[in-house]
């Protein structure tokens, strides 16, 4: 191709055809220029396809971790309705001037004991963070929602850490003032045969330190419940988000 258009030039050079050549050399440049903006429009189509993609995959990986972390979440949440629901029943147990017949105290004990604390996964977000790639997302509604995401799950974990706190203290009374033999052979997750000692839990329900203790943690685990249940329109919203084209 270029030996053809030297050829052109030198055949028009001979013949001394000085305008022709001119508007020749003018048409060979915008036909230089044509070829280079295709070139950089092709070029610019394959890098935009390439950012698709790449934020396609992000999409995904965030649509996966949000996900699987809202379905962690929603069975903590039922782990905490069992919390609150014991947590009451003991409350009204102290309440009555004669426990019913067949009340386990014990085994109510360990099922307040259960604090289930949501630790979700933040790979692929603190990644997406930590390279400045949230800001590069095309959706400004996404990225406004995954920085706020973060402030969110601060005050997540400070409410939870409140509920850990108010659970912790409760079991240090126990553990001086209580058989927590008696009370951890009801614990699923392991096997203890009773104490012989004669100790009986069934004396913690007249004692106002334990009355405390139960009454913090019952408000402790409702705030938590609350927060986790906020934090579950938060992820759905989320994950809307990341659904629409």
């Amino acid at each position: 191709m270029l030996r053809f258009f030297r050829h052109i030039r030198k055949s028009l050079m001979e013949q001394n055809k000085v305008r022709t050549y001119f508007f020749y050399a003018i048409g060979e440049i915008l036909l230089v220029v044509v070829g280079i903006l295709i070139a950089l429009q092709v070029n610019n189509w394959n890098e935009g396809r390439k950012a698709l993609n790449q934020e396609q995959e992000i999409l995904s990986a965030l649509h996966n971790e949000f996900s699987e972390n809202l379905q962690e979440l929603t069975f903590d949440i039922g782990r905490l309705d069992t919390t609150y629901h014991n947590l009451i029943v003991l409350m009204d147990l102290m309440a009555m001037e004669e426990l019913p017949s067949g009340v386990n105290v014990d085994s109510l004990i360990a099922l307040t004991l259960e604090t289930p604390t949501w630790n979700p996964s933040s790979y692929v977000l603190n990644d997406l963070k930590n390279s400045g790639s949230i800001s590069r997302l095309s959706r400004a509604n996404l990225q406004s929602k995954l920085f706020a995401w973060e402030r969110h799950f601060e005050n997540v974990k400070e409410i939870v850490g409140s509920f850990s706190n108010s659970s912790d203290a409760m079991i240090s009374f126990l553990r001086e003032e209580s058989s927590l033999r008696n009370i951890d052979a009801y614990q699923k997750s392991i096997v203890i045969q009773p104490s012989r000692l004669g100790f009986d839990n069934r004396e913690l329900l007249k004692d106002l330190r334990f009355e405390n203790y139960v009454d913090d943690k019952l408000i402790t685990v409702n705030q938590a419940r609350d927060q986790y249940l906020k934090t579950v329109a938060v992820i759905e919203d989320l994950l809307n988000s990341i659904d629409k084209k």
